[in-house]
């Protein structure tokens, strides 16, 4: 996973445009067109650069992006806070299901290397998804019928080893 589209905008009318000019591009149509297409955003579509939940716009940053995955106006998730959805395919005894975590909306600030202005430190007491999401994630997890699940993030969730953004971030 990663950015739908590279927005890094406080201005939502431009946001709009944005995802409208995505739609509009052939391969992206091509995609969807036979496919439901499923995901959750990252920092550029959220609103900024390695932005989490001190962008300003998230609310308004997550109706268009709900809105661009095309997710139903009475579907649960747009009462959530955050883009995190699961969704399960396959027949009973076959099922795989996929969890999709909003590592944006909730995230707390973590603090970058003045010298190599990418590098980041731990954040040894912030938080990444939220306590909502958290029992939400454990909820959808205890009560299952899949045999597969496949979670994902749209930060890397097992390596620790590079210095960018990643859930080893948050210990």
């Amino acid at each position: 996973m990663d950015d739908n589209v590279y927005a890094d905008t406080l201005n939502m009318t431009a946001l709009d445009s944005i995802y409208a000019r995505q739609n509009r591009r052939p391969g992206h149509r091509a995609l969807r067109e036979p496919t439901r297409v499923i995901g959750t955003w990252d920092d550029h579509d959220h609103g900024a650069n390695d932005a989490g939940r001190s962008y300003p716009k998230r609310d308004r940053s997550q109706a268009h992006v709900l809105d661009f995955m095309d997710v139903p106006e009475d579907h649960p998730g747009r009462e959530r806070a955050g883009v995190y959805s699961a969704h399960t395919y396959g027949p009973p005894g076959k099922r795989v299901k996929v969890i999709l975590l909003d590592t944006r909306y909730h995230r707390d600030p973590i603090t970058r290397d003045s010298i190599s202005g990418q590098r980041y430190f731990p954040n040894e007491e912030g938080d990444i998804l939220g306590e909502a999401q958290w029992e939400w994630l454990k909820r959808e997890l205890r009560t299952s019928t899949a045999q597969v699940h496949l979670i994902g993030t749209s930060i890397q969730a097992v390596s620790s080893q590079h210095p960018w953004a990643k859930c080893a971030n948050f210990p």
